[in-house]
Parts: structure tokens; sequence; C-alpha cells
């Protein structure tokens, strides 16, 4: 139907520019501005590649240049669009069906993505055959096509050349810039139609991009990834991937960053998460507690108790976000370690939930703090934030006590 209405349009609008060609008219006609019109609004897509153009430039196809040679029109007026389908590709969504050739087993079949319902599909697209980066991908991908079968996951490569293209790839060697022998499926979206539906085709050059899929057995899209065109996909990402997706549907916990089989999952639930958010260590080179020098102090009690004995105390307050409260660390356990004869030096973490309210009471505002007690009270003037010499004095003040 689609092939007949654009044959019915070019058709029309040659009888038009013959009939105002012979009256000498330059005047683009009427009709042939409706037409071009319609035709936009119609999505001539599928087998046929369906070209948007003004009235004149298609016409002047047909006829050989006899209406456009006495017809001039500015270079805005000329274009040459394709139309091709809109994105329909939405993670949570139904991924788009396609019927299509692909390179099977060695032989020419279409291919179906409906053919593999009640399995995970691992689609990736890449540009074009016989280049660079591509065949990289498609072997590395092939020759692990067992571990995906193992998984109940059927893996289908995809670009938008022939599939009698494919078949000549995969017939050359691999010493040779060729695929060699293929144990998945090769698409043929030669129409384009599929890589625009799944909204990885370039369009200006009419190519895909390095676009990689993950479909659940129903159907609906778990996860995409895009590269440009000069960067390769990673093999054991896609496969821990699909693996952690498969986690998720199976057991309805959620998998952290870089999760791996077998690795700590959590709950999506504010209360038990913490499960596993405990188990984390703070970032960087070294930790805002610091090496272990000073005590940590869990409880209000604790505290209180440690400063009722009357010794010398020196307390830390710190915060596992406290940047300054890391760069002091090492130095002031140095200090700890210097002074831990007649000096008792304990941490207090003032995010810890048995802690908050607490060093709250105490007024502790800015980070790192460290206050000094001897004789159950306080003796000295805090220090506030990163200063050595005031906190090396202190200390040595304290000491000297």
């Amino acid at each position: 139907m689609r092939r007949q209405a654009l044959t019915s349009c070019v058709r029309f609008l040659a009888r038009e520019a013959a009939s105002e060609g012979a009256s000498g008219s330059k005047q683009l006609p009427r009709s042939l501005s409706s037409v071009a019109t319609a035709s936009q609004s119609t999505k001539l897509t599928g087998r046929v590649e369906a070209v948007s153009r003004p009235a004149s430039f298609a016409v002047s196809n047909l006829l050989s240049g006899s209406y456009a040679s006495r017809t001039q029109y500015s270079t805005d007026a000329v274009w040459n669009t394709i139309l091709y389908p809109d994105s329909e590709m939405e993670i949570g969504a139904p991924a788009p069906d396609f019927s299509a050739p692909a390179v099977v087993d060695g032989e020419i079949t279409d291919v179906k993505m409906s053919d593999y319902k009640g399995k995970y599909v691992i689609l990736f697209w890449y540009p074009k055959d016989f280049t660079f980066v591509c065949p990289t991908e498609i072997i590395a991908f092939g020759d692990r096509a067992k571990e995906f079968e193992a998984l109940n996951c059927q893996l289908i490569a995809a670009s938008t050349d022939t599939p009698e293209v494919h078949l000549a790839w995969i017939r050359t060697p691999r010493k040779r810039g060729g695929l060699g022998y293929m144990q998945i499926p090769i698409l043929a979206d030669v129409t384009k139609e599929i890589a625009a539906r799944y909204g990885v085709l370039k369009r200006d050059v009419g190519i895909a991009l390095r676009g990689l899929y993950i479909i659940n057995p129903e159907g609906v899209v778990e996860h995409v990834t895009m590269n440009n065109f000069p960067v390769g996909r990673n093999v054991d990402e896609a496969l821990r991937t699909l693996q952690a997706v498969q986690y998720v549907a199976e057991h309805g916990e959620v998998c952290p960053a870089g999760w791996k089989p077998g690795e700590k999952t959590m709950f999506a639930d504010p209360d038990k998460s913490l499960d596993y958010f405990e188990t984390l260590q703070e970032g960087g080179d070294s930790t805002a507690e610091g090496s272990g020098a000073m005590k940590a102090i869990k409880s209000k009690k604790e505290f209180e108790d440690l400063i009722a004995s009357g010794k010398k105390v020196a307390v830390k307050f710190w915060a596992p976000w406290c940047g300054k409260c890391k760069q002091l660390a090492p130095f002031a356990d140095e200090l700890a370690t210097k002074h831990s004869e007649k000096i008792t030096s304990v941490s207090m973490d003032t995010t810890d939930e048995h802690l908050e309210a607490f060093v709250s009471d105490l007024g502790v505002k800015a980070l790192p703090a460290f206050r000094f007690y001897n004789g159950g009270k306080e003796v000295l003037k805090p220090v506030l934030g990163y200063k050595k010499q005031p906190l090396a004095e202190n200390m040595q003040q304290l000491e000297a006590m």
C-alpha cells in the first residue's frame, strides 16, 4: 500500500509538472505543495525508503530536468529528507517488535523479536561490516555465546548492512578482518527502520551507533547503553549486567554498584538498606577516624564515665564526610601516640545515631573539634578546624597539668 501510494503521488506530480512546464510558468503549482505536505504527514517507512522533497526536485528526476531546467528555485527550497520512524525505545516498556533477514548458522533467514519470547535477549548494534572495532566486538560476544545461553539469553548482533554483506563478512577469515564462524544471528536492517525505532540510528549518516539492549523474557527493555562509533563494548560488563537484572527479577532485591554474583545486595527500603550501608568503608587514602590510635566512644555513658574518672582526656569530634578531619587525622594520631602515657585520647563520630543528640547538647558545631578534660572538667579552649600548632600546644599543656 505504501509503495502504491508513493507511486501515485509521483505520477500526479509528473502530470502537474508537465502541465505547468508547457505553460512556461515558474510558480510552484499549488497542488504540488499540498501533495508534498501530505507526504510529510504520512509515515512512508519500512521496506520503502520514503523521500520527502520539494515537488520540483522530485519531478526533475522523472523528466530528466525538462521541468527543473526551466524553473529556478532558491537552494533553501530544495532539500532531501529521509523519513525515518520516531524512536519507540523506553526502558521499562516493551521492546519494539521486528521481522528482518539475518544470517543464522551461515544461512539467510527471517528473524523476529517475538521468536525469543520467554528468553532474555541482548540485542547489540554496530555501525558497519568490514570495519575495525566492529569485528572485535562481534567476535568477543560470539565466542562467549555459550555463557549467555546458560543464562537463558540469546545474543543478536545487528547493523544496517544487507544480509549478503553479513554473509560475505562471515566467510572472510578473521586474520583478514572477517568474522569467521558465528554462533549468533546477525540481523540486517536494510531499511534502517528497526534502528530508528530502537533509537540507535545516527540519522545524519544512516548507520547505527553502538547500542546494547537487555530485554527480559516478557519483551520489556531492562537496560540500554549507547557508545559512539570509536569505542567498543565490554562483554564481561554486559554479562554482569544481565546477571544483575536476572537476580533482581528472581529475588526482589537491588544490586549496588559493581555487584557480581555472590556479593551482597540490598533491599530498596530506608531501614533494611542500612544492613548493606553499614558494611561500607569510608573513601579516600586515609579516613577521618584515623588509624586507631584513638579509642572510639560509642555512647553518652561511656563518655561521661571516662570524664568522671578524672583522667586527662583529649576528645576528637569528627565525621566521615569531613575533608579537614581526614587531612588532620594522621597528625592527630601521632599526637595521641606521643602523649599516650599520660593522656587518654578518644574520638567520637558525630554521625553515629547513638551520639548525634549528645554531641548537639555539647555544642559541637564545627569539625574537626578537639576538647581537653582533666579532673572531670574541661580545662583548655577547644581547637576547631585544621590547626596543627594549637592542637600540639594544647596536648603539651594537658600533659603538663
